[in-house]
């Protein structure tokens, strides 16, 4: 399993809870403690969001289109901003306003119309509307902590 982030030991314990085991049985099975498959398991999860994060911030890197959007700000201006930067680049978006706007309240840290935190949106290769919280400073500052 070179190919993983994830070791054997990590691996055999999230197959495990994906069947139902809980930590205590699975402590049992593999000889050890509740609290050391507890680690195992956590540590696996924090790969797996990284993992995710690094292919989102790749997927925005190569994205046809991306836009920023700031905490607090309305989220009904934001069809608009990307229709405006996509005419700038030359890039066409496929969707409409209603459907920017549905996406963003279904997909988006959006609390009533406003955005609860910075987030960006971006257009991927592949024309899907995407959300990214994963931004470079975020890694950079995972990068100082190992």
């Amino acid at each position: 399993m070179g190919k993983s982030f994830l070791t054997e030991h990590q691996i055999k314990i999230l197959r495990l809870r994906a069947k139902g085991l809980k930590q205590s049985e699975i402590a049992e099975m593999l000889g050890t403690s509740r609290a050391n498959i507890s680690i195992l398991e956590r540590r696996a999860l924090e790969k797996i969001e990284k993992a995710r994060n690094t292919l989102l911030l790749w997927e925005q890197i190569n994205s046809k289109i991306s836009l920023d959007v700031k905490a607090g700000e309305d989220i009904f201006t934001v069809p608009e901003r990307l229709f405006r930067k996509a005419d700038e680049l030359g890039v066409k978006v496929p969707y409409s306003t209603a459907e920017i706007i549905a996406f963003l309240v279904e997909h988006a840290p959006v609390d009533d119309r406003l955005a609860k935190r910075d987030f960006t949106l971006f257009l991927d290769t592949k024309d899907r509307l995407k959300i990214s919280e994963c931004l470079l400073e975020d890694l950079k500052e995972i990068g100082k902590e190992e």
